[in-house]
């Protein structure tokens, strides 16, 4: 009984991730041309690696919405990799909230800090040294919060080279937003400009910039401890 059961499921996901989809899946696989993401091996690699992969196998299914959510979350736990490393290397960490000013002094610490806090300590530690890749973080993590909380939001036609994208940046207080653009030559091969309005433009903006990131984060660095553990522009700019 137990086997015909296995059966029927079977013949469900074949029907449900059929040929076409697969197809999609590849297309996409092979539009993103990703290249390899060296991580590490301390404790919290795994954890990076395992989101890593899961976003990529969400977003070539066409799953966009838990794409982006899951690019926040690997953003996330990347920066707390990172930090805790830092906190291994130098010490306590300084960290200033508005008039709140204490010391960071254990990876608990970390955890107790919102995405814009670890972005604003990564960049006073040091860690997120580019103003563009800073940018680039925040943008995720405007778009993943309006997933989560609103809706996705999509690129729509801007001018003959770009689709543009209007994110809330913040909703205390007075709204604020700000305007995401992508270049269309960069995804002529990913989807008709037709369906521009698809959300799996965002998933792939989302996806490819998360990549932009975690490049930076963990780009090779002088250190003691060989790591051998691998994963599959502006001014420092601030968030007003």
């Amino acid at each position: 009984m137990r086997g015909e059961c296995k059966e029927n499921h079977l013949a469900t996901l074949r029907t449900r991730y059929g040929e076409k989809r697969l197809c999609e899946a590849a297309a996409r696989r092979e539009h993103l041309n990703y290249q390899r993401l060296s991580i590490g091996a301390s404790p919290g690699s795994g954890r990076v690696k395992s989101l890593l992969a899961q976003m990529h196998q969400t977003y070539y299914f066409g799953f966009a919405e838990g794409a982006c959510i899951l690019a926040g979350t690997l953003l996330e736990q990347g920066l707390i990799y990172r930090l805790g490393s830092a906190l291994d290397e130098r010490g306590p960490l300084p960290f200033t909230r508005g008039a709140e000013k204490r010391w960071l002094q254990t990876r608990h610490d970390l955890l107790e800090l919102e995405l814009v806090d670890m972005l604003d300590l990564a960049r006073s530690e040091g860690i997120i040294t580019e103003g563009r890749t800073l940018l680039l973080a925040h943008e995720i993590r405007w778009i993943r919060n309006m997933v989560v909380h609103e809706k996705i939001p999509k690129f729509r036609p801007h001018d003959e080279k770009h689709l543009e994208m209007l994110v809330t940046k913040s909703r205390r207080g007075r709204v604020r937003y700000a305007r995401i653009l992508l270049d269309i030559a960069e995804i002529a091969d990913l989807v008709d400009e037709r369906h521009s309005g698809s959300g799996v433009l965002t998933a792939y903006f989302c996806v490819s910039r998360t990549r932009m990131v975690l490049r930076h984060l963990f780009k090779p660095r002088t250190e003691a401890k060989k790591r051998d553990e691998s994963g599959g522009s502006l001014l420092l700019w601030s968030e007003s």
